[in-house]
């Protein structure tokens, strides 16, 4: 392993990042999250205790690790200030080990309330209606709140204004809601960046200070893929670049891009909200793997898509992402099926295609059938340990992907892993 690593999704998100963030962390000095905002939650279980993180990366468990939030991410300081509240409460402290740059682009609760109202209209297009969407655009609108410009009261109150009238003049004229006021909106901003002013620097020279010292570096990614603003099913996607290609520009550190990549993906398939989805499930079996897996989203609860295997799109990904490595997840929710699936092949008009997202609608899953291994995983602690039938089914995903997969997570427990 290089000195640093990225860690990435590839699918629609929800692949299990979390967990796997913690497992690695304790082998690196630092851990940055470089995208995204608070719509992302990654769980992790420590000592039987739930956690759902949405913006303080997953290395924050470990007394060693420092954590930073880079600025590529958009962010929440309320959401933010939730987070840190739960685990301070469960004795774990932030102050010196958590910092967030001043040049994060902030989302305010006014970006909720219009995502919120355009959600609400025909046009919806699924998303957490947290913000992003809109906090993204006035980032490259030119328009964003800047954490430092928390720093200077006047620029921030000329900024601050311009940006509550541009939304007033949407509120009153297309969404016919009560407008925003901006003595409001003010004082909340103020209230909540006071409480977490200690917490904000420069993190790309101090990411760098630890580079050049030999100190290794982790960087977290949120979401999937498949939602990559560019790349993904657009427009069924997310705001941010999801890539491990971005992360030199969301944490600040270029030279952070040479480093190997680990793609975690589960052992079937899932989306959140509307969008393509090709080998998306409409019967028993589809209910049955997300009864097994409690696939409900850890930041809205809302129920997700589920469906087999998706080969085509993962390896897609694996090529996006220049993939070293491959994480699956949730393999024991596999355990009780008698025949298990994934695809191989698109069909369109009986022409065979490979992932293209302007014909992902229309394509037709060609599947291969594995007999399913029928056992519990829970007590393999090793690869040789594994069913036979359970090998054959991670060889044959390791040879279409042409990326070895070097961990497998066997059950919802922080220990729950096994290494290759």
């Amino acid at each position: 392993m290089k000195q640093s690593l990225i860690l990435v999704g590839t699918q629609w998100g929800d692949e299990g990042k979390g967990k796997i963030v913690d497992f690695y962390s304790k082998k690196f000095e630092a851990v940055c999250r470089f995208q995204g905002g608070h719509n992302a939650g990654h769980t992790i279980y420590k000592e039987d205790e739930k956690f759902v993180l949405h913006l303080i990366p997953s290395g924050i468990f470990y007394d060693h690790v420092s954590c930073f939030i880079g600025q590529g991410v958009i962010l929440s300081i309320e959401s933010l200030l939730e987070e840190i509240k739960q685990l301070e409460e469960k004795g774990i402290e932030l102050e010196g080990k958590l910092r967030i740059s001043r040049y994060c682009s902030l989302l305010l609760p006014l970006h909720a309330k219009i995502d919120q109202l355009r959600e609400d209209n025909k046009n919806s297009i699924g998303t957490t209606r947290r913000g992003i969407g809109p906090a993204y655009e006035d980032k490259t609108a030119r328009r964003s709140i800047k954490a430092f410009d928390l720093e200077d009261n006047d620029l921030l109150e000329h900024k601050l204004r311009s940006l509550v009238e541009y939304y007033n003049f949407q509120i009153q004229n297309i969404h016919d809601a009560e407008p925003f006021r901006y003595e409001d909106v003010y004082k909340e901003l103020v209230d909540s960046y006071n409480q977490a002013s200690k917490y904000f620097g420069d993190v790309t020279d101090t990411l760098e200070s630890i580079y050049e010292e030999g100190g290794n570096i982790l960087y977290e990614g949120a979401q999937g893929t498949l939602l990559d603003v560019d790349y993904g099913t657009y427009p069924y996607v997310t705001s941010s670049n999801t890539l491990a290609t971005s992360v030199g520009i969301g944490s600040g550190f270029p030279r952070s891009i040479y480093s190997d990549v680990l793609g975690i993906a589960k052992a079937y398939t899932t989306r959140v909200g509307a969008g393509p989805f090709p080998t998306e499930l409409f019967c028993e079996e589809g209910e049955k793997i997300a009864k097994l897996g409690h696939e409900f989203g850890a930041t809205t609860g809302r129920p997700r898509r589920c469906g087999w295997l998706d080969l085509v799109a993962l390896r897609y990904s694996a090529k996006l992402n220049n993939l070293t490595e491959l994480c699956i997840t949730k393999l024991d929710v596999l355990d009780s099926f008698e025949q298990i699936k994934v695809c191989t092949e698109y069909e369109v008009d009986n022409k065979k295609t490979s992932f293209k997202s302007r014909l992902l609608h229309k394509v037709k899953p060609v599947y291969k059938s594995f007999e399913g291994w029928n056992c519990s995983l829970e007590e393999c602690k090793n690869y040789a340990e594994l069913p036979d039938k359970a090998k054959e089914f991670l060889e044959f995903i390791e040879d279409f992907v042409g990326v070895k997969i070097s961990l497998i997570s066997n059950g919802p427990n922080r220990e729950d892993l096994i290494h290759r």
